[in-house]
């Protein structure tokens, strides 16, 4: 059992590298190949058409295509939302390739190794191994994806109060609101302040304000940002002062971040009951009744 185990790791590893380096996640993003053009750097045909480019990334890229249509298209379509509110790190196509990857190939060179290593005859351990390891490969990225939305989302949530004292103090100041936009974008760093310079980006290619900050709160996904958005947009229809509304949203935001520092207060209580039965009440018996039961033993004994 355990040299197909082996194989079946050393085959996925190989293969799964090179069916991920062939299907597209090598390749640099939008923003890097618009960076690229901007800097003058303009590849030539045969420099940017390598051979992985040219035969194997299509190959590949097709047999993942067709594995996605066969799969729901809702299911294609929330992931490739995950995908965005997770800050783009792949490519829908390159996940699914991994997903695809992960959850058939190893358990596949599971079941090939072991019939190879017993004269055809599959064992039960072996089944068992690849049925686990298949749903493990398919659990495993999604888990992964909702692992990183979720820590994106705790960083724009925590980076939102300064950047919206920023934003209120830069309006007051006299500076439009795309400006004071840019002065977020330049001061901080973190997905926030990722997420505004591609919004920005949208709006100097002439893409509507209106637009752009509706699609920079669908990419948060963090609510306090979609009712700051809101408001933003609100206060430009309805012609109100945005310098009073933005400062309104920055009061409102830390307000709910100290509720929300209160409740996690509250609950830490109830979360440390389990490990506190679990592990520091049995050592607690065992240190103050301990002596007492040996020294009874002892009596009985004699």
């Amino acid at each position: 059992m355990l040299t197909p185990l082996i194989a079946s790791l050393a085959a996925f590893v190989s293969v799964g590298a090179a069916i991920l380096w062939m299907g597209g996640v090598r390749r640099p993003s939008a923003e890097a190949r618009l960076a690229a053009l901007a800097s003058g750097a303009v590849p030539s045909p045969s420099e940017e058409a390598s051979f992985s480019d040219r035969v194997m990334s299509p190959l590949f890229g097709g047999l993942v295509r067709f594995l996605m249509g066969l799969l729901p298209h809702s299911l294609v379509e929330r992931t490739s939302q995950q995908l965005i509110t997770a800050g783009r790190p792949l490519t829908t196509q390159a996940f699914f390739t991994i997903v695809f990857v992960m959850g058939g190939l190893l358990p596949f060179s599971i079941v090939v190794f072991s019939l190879m290593g017993s004269d055809g005859s599959l064992s039960t351990q072996a089944l068992i191994a690849a049925l686990v390891l298949c749903a493990l490969g398919v659990v495993l990225p999604f888990g992964l994806l909702r692992r990183r939305i979720r820590a994106r989302r705790s960083a724009i949530w925590k980076s939102l109060p300064d950047a919206f004292d920023m934003i209120t103090i830069s309006v007051e100041a006299g500076l439009g609101l795309d400006a004071a936009l840019r002065q977020v974008a330049e001061k901080f760093s973190g997905p926030l302040s990722d997420e505004i310079k591609y919004a920005l980006r949208q709006i100097g290619m002439g893409r509507g304000r209106r637009e752009a900050l509706e699609e920079l709160a669908e990419r948060g996904d963090v609510k306090e940002l979609v009712t700051f958005v809101h408001a933003i947009i609100q206060a430009e229809t309805l012609g109100t002062s945005l310098g009073r509304v933005l400062r309104a949203q920055s009061m409102s935001i830390r307000i709910q971040r100290r509720q929300r520092a209160e409740e996690i207060s509250r609950k830490a209580p109830v979360k440390m009951a389990f490990p506190l039965v679990l592990f520091m009440m049995p050592t607690f018996f065992i240190i103050t009744l301990g002596p007492m039961f040996i020294r009874l033993a002892g009596y009985l004994g004699n």
